[in-house]
């Protein structure tokens, strides 16, 4: 497996880990032998403590959240099983906020099919929320729909809100807790305004993706500080 790209740590103590994430590598691998070119194991490469704690997957060690494969930005990773635990702890309890740089397509792109009818603000002229479950569309689910009917065939059954605030130069920071997959590519194109380079959601082509986790805040496990991230 190639372990040629270089990934840039951002903050580091004895029981946490931020690293930034290139686009285009995945996070976790998808396979039971865990042998494939990603972000845990290009990090496993410096920093072997990663695979310390033992989560819901063995083959994901201390990796706390995901980001989608084309998404760039901050990732969070527990080198200690104490770490690990007290920080899933905080992300079952909206105590981990997560904080995205996105850019829209400009120009007019036409909805995908399957999606509601939007009943929220414009995002780029105003602060609010976008809120929705969400129900697995397309052949093998591999993309998302939101829905505001929580008995919705295939639906999460749990209301995931992204909160918008325009960003003055036609980006848009999207602020979240807990989040769905594709949550915020999703939430923007259904509103109008899909990513840039999005083209499963209504993007147009581009050749940098829209979407970037700029931002991190969580209570440090070892001091007990809450700590702000960012890029």
């Amino acid at each position: 497996m190639p372990r040629a790209t270089a990934i840039r740590t951002i903050y580091s103590n004895d029981e946490v880990l931020v690293v930034y994430k290139p686009a285009s590598i995945p996070s976790a691998p998808l396979t039971e032998d865990g042998d494939e070119f990603c972000l845990v194991n290009l990090v496993k490469d410096f920093e072997p403590r990663v695979m310390v704690p033992i989560g819901r997957l063995r083959r994901e060690g201390g990796l706390v959240h995901r980001l989608d494969t084309p998404t760039r930005g901050l990732v969070l990773f527990a080198l200690t099983q104490r770490a690990y635990d007290d920080l899933m702890a905080q992300q079952k309890k909206d105590g981990i906020v997560k904080q995205y740089r996105a850019t829209p397509s400009w120009g007019s792109c036409p909805l995908p099919e399957g999606f509601p009818d939007y009943p929220y603000h414009d995002v780029l002229c105003e602060a609010g929320a976008i809120s929705s479950c969400f129900r697995s569309y397309g052949p093998k689910g591999a993309s998302v729909r939101p829905t505001l009917d929580a008995q919705a065939r295939r639906c999460s059954g749990v209301v995931y809100s992204t909160l918008t605030e325009p960003d003055g130069d036609g980006s848009i920071i999207c602020t979240l807790t807990r989040g769905f997959r594709h949550q915020i590519r999703a939430h923007l194109a259904w509103s109008g305004h899909p990513l840039q380079g999005d083209e499963r959601y209504g993007g147009r082509q581009a050749d940098v993706f829209g979407l970037e986790a700029v931002g991190l805040s969580f209570r440090d496990p070892e001091s007990g500080n809450y700590l702000t991230i960012t890029v």
